[in-house]
């Protein structure tokens, strides 16, 4: 049996934000939140917020390609967006890139 890979890119990047940068960060990624979701190739892009761990923080990316998200990601770099980004954090991101099965 066959089964077939959609070319769709799942990205999930996981964040831990330092504490007392949190509310800051928040306001930051709300305000950039629209030129993710335009961006060429986006599909969807959605902050999520760890119930559990208050200072840990997803962001769910749905990509027409991985050509799409790196794209964005060079863009993002270039405008030092993520320079930025990184100020938050406690850590290191951990990035995971997915495909669905097709159905």
């Amino acid at each position: 049996m066959k089964h077939a890979i959609d070319d769709k890119l799942v990205m999930l990047a996981e964040l831990t934000i330092k504490a007392e940068m949190l509310e800051a960060f928040l306001r930051y990624t709300v305000q950039n939140l629209a030129l993710s979701r335009e961006a060429p190739g986006n599909i969807s892009f959605d902050i999520l917020l760890d119930d559990v761990h208050s200072n840990k923080v997803f962001f769910y990316e749905i990509w027409e390609s991985a050509e799409a998200q790196l794209a964005y990601m060079a863009w993002r770099v270039e405008r030092g967006d993520l320079t930025v980004l990184m100020s938050f954090l406690a850590a290191e991101p951990a990035f995971t890139a997915l495909r669905r099965i097709a159905s």
